[in-house]
């Protein structure tokens, strides 16, 4: 039998090994790998000037029929990796325990396993801070427990990286190797958004700047909404910059929901953040990419 030579075989596995490569998708990659990119950003960066990547219904992994529901593509785990620090998650109190919800959707999803997530990145990655909003989505069932106590008693085994603030730091520094809590219910302890948060517009608190507005007639009406909020956050200096690019079509049949008009969406973001320099506030995102992530949170350097 001839033999074939070591460096034929060499070859041939070479090329295997790029091929596979080839087709996997780079997302799938990064998301593996950790990306703590806030241990490059000045001790002295101001929260309110900086560029965060976020995202809306975070927990949001499943849909009805493939249409309505989901918003990611991304679990919390591989969203922290590529490098989202804001997360918007909404919850529903049964059987005394949390489950992520959207809406009447149930995202099979725990709360516990959300903050196991989290506390655990942040031990390991304490050059990061995060800020996670917290709502409740939908009517408690079968349970005794109140939405404060549940929420504290699923968050007490991480409290060395838990935050009882009401408000965030004005610098990095002081912020680094926590995680804070954007109350949209009413609780005794993160940033107050529940009595004065409003639905589907943008407003302004004491402490933020919200641009949520979702059910949009056309696309470009979306767009000019994110960039008057962009234009804001140049601008502004005291107030934590909040722009939801999540949305859906409220005219159009069948219904399209966030995975029609999102990935429309965050491709054009990913041209205009080419071109598009300063401070963005934080991105909120449906459908995140690790490229998408990455063009936000490298502005900060």
């Amino acid at each position: 039998m001839k033999k074939v030579p070591f460096k034929s075989i060499c070859f041939v596995l070479l090329f295997v090994i790029i091929s596979l490569l080839a087709v996997i998708p780079i997302n799938s990659v990064e998301a593996n790998k950790s990306h703590a990119w806030m241990q490059q950003v000045s001790d002295e960066k101001r929260i309110v000037e900086m560029s965060i990547p976020g995202t809306h219904d975070s927990g949001a992994t499943h849909s009805i029929f493939d249409v309505a529901g989901k918003c990611q593509d991304m679990g919390i785990k591989e969203q922290l990796n590529i490098g989202v620090r804001f997360f918007d998650i909404r919850l529903q109190l049964v059987n005394d325990k949390f489950e992520v919800v959207h809406s009447f959707v149930k995202q099979n999803l725990m709360f516990s396993s959300v903050i196991a997530d989290m506390g655990n990145y942040i031990r390991n990655n304490p050059s990061e801070f995060l800020l996670v909003s917290i709502k409740k989505e939908e009517s408690d069932v079968n349970s005794t427990l109140g939405f404060e106590e549940t929420l504290k008693n699923e968050i007490k085994n991480y409290e060395d990286v838990i935050s009882y603030d009401t408000s965030l730091p004005d610098k990095l520094k002081d912020a680094r190797g926590k995680i804070y809590f954007l109350s949209r219910y009413d609780l005794s302890f993160g940033i107050k958004a529940y009595s004065n948060w409003q639905d589907d517009t943008t407003f302004e608190t004491d402490k933020l700047y919200v641009q949520d507005n979702y059910c949009i007639e056309n696309f470009e009406i979306k767009k000019q909404d994110i960039l008057d909020t962009i234009e804001y956050s140049k601008t502004n200096k005291n107030k934590l910059v909040l722009n939801f690019t999540s949305c859906y079509l409220d005219n159009a049949f069948p219904p399209t929901y966030a995975g029609a008009i999102g990935k429309d969406i965050n491709l054009w973001l990913k041209e205009y953040y080419k071109q598009e320099l300063g401070c963005l506030g934080i991105m909120v995102m449906d459908f995140i990419s690790y490229d998408l992530s990455k063009s936000i949170y490298e502005r900060n350097y």
